[in-house]
């Protein structure tokens, strides 16, 4: 059979692990990035297989672990590049209630492999304020954001799939799905929190959430963990961290404040008084839903253009199963999550 010709319109998180479920189901793929994703700036790329504030699995948990991985190693080797480092998550429980949570689920078959027994060690953990105590997430991990986006770019170019170029509306044709003369089969719009400008999809709500984070120097904290109350520390090595994350809702703009970085130190100061040096101040815009699901679907009207965005901060962990998912609507039909279709949105009558 013929291979089908997709345009994704941006090489985000979304557009590149779609392109890859393209490429390796013998399509042609053409994608469309101007060069500046600004969700990178804010992403740290952490993958949290939990939900901390009543100790539940992620969204898909187990079918999305064992899609990352693989997808995150595979793609270390093609981009030539490290991607994905595993880490434990230290949780300082933040109530007697959330302790409770974690004891409940800990010996829950479907938990073992990501909860570990909470020992005295936890319950003495000294690095970190301990009020209530700790427990250690395992199989997380965290993917550098940076290096993904521009790895990605480097291969997509290098095997001339890439324009480097901001999408042209009035090069456009809806219809035909022509861009610039060039008819394509499917147009895929990923286009992260600048969605609300592309007017076939502006009425998907996707968010514009702005985002904040330091890095800083410290010899206080440890680096073979990553400490998670109120905000996360995650270790880079040679005793640099980045602490994370603020959310600022319905702001695009790309400018650092005063405010985020003295709330992201008070933050950090729940879980000790830790002698610092702050580095860098880094800003960003997730493309987030309400309902915490992306949105995934083909336009009512406009059969060959559809929409994969709003991957959000569990983006790192979903995008591998998602873009699988997308992949197999494009090419066979098959029916999307509910949870993820743009039809949810539907009025109905």
């Amino acid at each position: 059979m013929k291979p089908q010709k997709f345009l994704i319109v941006g090489a985000g998180l979304a557009g590149t692990s779609l392109a890859h479920q393209l490429l390796k189901a013998g399509q042609s793929v053409t994608i469309l990035d101007k060069g500046e994703n600004h969700a990178t700036a804010i992403a740290a790329g952490m993958v949290n297989p939990m939900v901390f504030r009543r100790m539940n699995k992620s969204w898909r948990l187990d079918e999305c672990m064992e899609d990352a991985i693989p997808f995150y190693k595979t793609l270390e080797q093609q981009l030539n590049t490290p991607l994905y480092f595993p880490i434990t998550i230290r949780r300082m429980f933040s109530s007697i209630q959330e302790r409770e949570f974690w004891e409940k689920r800990q010996d829950l078959d479907e938990y073992k492999e990501y909860l570990t027994q909470i020992s005295e060690a936890d319950n003495n953990y000294s690095k970190a304020t301990n009020e209530f105590g700790s427990g250690r997430l395992q199989q997380a991990f965290w993917i550098d954001a940076l290096a993904y986006y521009e790895g990605n770019r480097n291969y997509f170019r290098s095997i001339d799939c890439l324009l480097n170029e901001t999408f042209d509306l009035t090069q456009f044709d809806e219809k035909t799905a022509s861009y610039k003369g060039i008819e394509y089969d499917k147009v895929i719009f990923c286009c992260g929190y600048l969605n609300k400008y592309i007017p076939f999809f502006a009425s998907a709500p996707v968010e514009q959430t702005k985002g904040q984070t330091l890095t800083i120097e410290s010899t206080d904290l440890p680096e073979d963990e990553s400490l998670n109350r109120k905000c996360f520390v995650l270790p880079l090595g040679e005793n640099t961290f980045r602490i994370g994350a603020t959310y600022e809702w319905n702001d695009e703009t790309l400018t650092t404040t005063e405010t985020s970085k003295q709330l992201l130190l008070e933050h950090l100061s729940v879980l000790g008084d830790f002698e610092l040096k702050i580095v860098d101040q880094s800003v960003g815009v997730r493309p987030t839903v309400l309902d915490r699901r992306p949105i995934m679907g083909q336009h009512p009207e406009l059969d060959k253009l559809f929409i994969f965005n709003g991957l959000g901060t569990k983006g790192y962990l979903m995008a591998p199963t998602l873009a699988k998912d997308m992949c197999a609507f494009l090419l066979e039909g098959k029916e999307l999550d509910r949870e993820v279709s743009l039809k949810r949105f539907e009025v109905k009558g």
